[in-house]
């Protein structure tokens, strides 16, 4: 059982290994069809299980020096989890929130907001961590990866709880600047 432990942890060093590497592919992307993209690779699934989308993603926004599908990846890990948060809730009261906001000071955060169970406050430090999961068919290397990629672009990744139910992840990009 050990070993298989330690195998599983070198299989997520080398996963994360490998998000930090040059095995990114940045250009620059618009944040609205970048989101809006992943949006629609999701719909059949959203609409699949009865959950009510909400996007908002300002006009205007900069551009971001990133990988668009390791960042799509992200989005779409957390839009996924928050779905799978939401599998025992009424199908009107699923909301889920895809969110862009330009922050001052160079940077732009997104948000993936739902209305499931929530995430107990002990678990909160530890979802970001390989193979921890709340999931009972989860493997726990999602979130891991998802801050891999997260980090690797200069940005940060969290979770709080929502005021009443469900919880929101967070995480912030830079915005860099286009060469003239």
């Amino acid at each position: 059982m050990i070993g298989d432990a330690n195998r599983a942890g070198d299989i997520i060093v080398r996963v994360r290994a490998l998000a930090k590497r040059s095995s990114t592919h940045k250009e620059w992307i618009s944040v609205a069809d970048t989101v809006a993209e992943i949006v629609a690779l999701a719909h059949s699934e959203i609409d699949g299980q009865g959950v009510t989308l909400s996007v908002d993603v300002p006009e205007g926004m900069p551009p971001l020096l990133a990988d668009r599908v390791q960042i799509q990846q992200v989005l779409l890990n957390l839009m996924l989890n928050g779905m799978d948060a939401m599998r025992k809730v009424e199908p009107e009261q699923a909301q889920l929130d895809v969110r862009a906001e330009w922050r001052g000071g160079g940077e732009i955060e997104f948000t993936v907001s739902d209305s499931g169970v929530g995430i107990q406050p002990e678990a909160a430090d530890r979802l970001f961590d390989a193979f921890y999961t709340t999931k009972e068919e989860g493997m726990g290397i999602g979130l891991a990866i998802s801050r891999s990629i997260i980090e690797a672009h200069g940005g940060r990744i969290w979770v709080t709880p929502n005021p009443s139910i469900g919880a929101t992840f967070h995480f912030t990009l830079p915005t860099g600047k286009m060469e003239t």
